[in-house]
């Protein structure tokens, strides 16, 4: 039996899941206010960091003082230029700079693009399927690109269960995965960039067919986040429930 929990971290994005034998992270801003879930092994198989934001990598602090070790790490294969805006520099540094941390210590890292077929995952682990949907290599390397059109887009297969996790892609990576993929997801989606208009793009969120939404946010950080209208184009394309993590806290599904 395992497990999958969105956690409530705020308006940031952290989810733990526990197979048969290991732990993995989808991000992990505020985990240090759930290392419960963290295995007292201090091992964790693989951390998934869709995209270079602190608040989508910051908790990788904690696990460094906290003396973890991880097998690999997962991350968005963005090229930042200079003056890049859509990622300081300093925080590009500071991701670097845990990335480097690990690995001196084994960690191994892979910067993936969406598969060229899906008729196997990119990574099938006890018993669990990580498949990358996204992004897009034309997108992710494109003149106007920015950081959030290289989010990665991860469906895993939790045995019974599916949950796409989609970061805070753009509406163009979104666009491109309804347009050129089956089956997106059927199961559990965690919103794109908490709850905002931005990644909620209307076809995407149609060709989810989603049962869940889990939008990991909390009002009042940015403005419009999160939004009405995402919210509604959720609510109408979800077929049983829509969360909240700042309303409903955090949540916890068994596979």
């Amino acid at each position: 039996m395992g497990e999958m929990h969105h956690l409530s971290v705020g308006c940031a994005d952290c989810a733990v899941i526990k197979s048969d034998n290991h732990t993995f992270l989808i991000d992990c801003h505020g985990i240090e206010n759930h290392s419960h879930l963290l295995p007292a092994s201090k091992y964790i198989k693989a951390v998934f960091i869709t995209h270079q934001h602190y608040d989508h990598f910051d908790g990788l602090d904690y696990l460094k003082k906290n003396g973890y070790s991880i097998g690999s790490i997962i991350h968005a294969p963005y090229e930042r230029r200079y003056n890049d805006a859509s990622v300081r520099h300093e925080e590009w540094q500071s991701f670097q700079g845990y990335v480097k941390h690990f690995t001196d210590k084994g960690t191994t890292v892979h910067a993936p693009y969406r598969q060229k077929q899906f008729e196997n995952p990119w990574w099938e682990i006890d018993g669990l399927k990580f498949f990358i949907l996204g992004p897009a290599t034309h997108i992710a390397k494109a003149e106007t690109r920015e950081l959030h059109d290289a989010c990665l887009v991860i469906c895993a297969r939790l045995k019974a269960r599916k949950c796409l996790f989609t970061g805070d892609a753009s509406d163009t990576s979104l666009k491109y995965i309804s347009d050129n993929t089956n089956n997106i997801c059927d199961d559990i989606l965690h919103a794109s960039h908490h709850g905002s208009i931005n990644g909620a793009d209307l076809e995407f969120i149609k060709k989810c067919c989603a049962e869940y939404t889990v939008i990991s946010t909390k009002s009042g950080v940015h403005d419009n986040v999160p939004s009405s209208t995402a919210l509604q184009r959720y609510r109408n394309n979800t077929s049983k429930i829509v969360y909240r993590t700042d309303t409903d806290g955090s949540l916890k599904w068994s596979f």
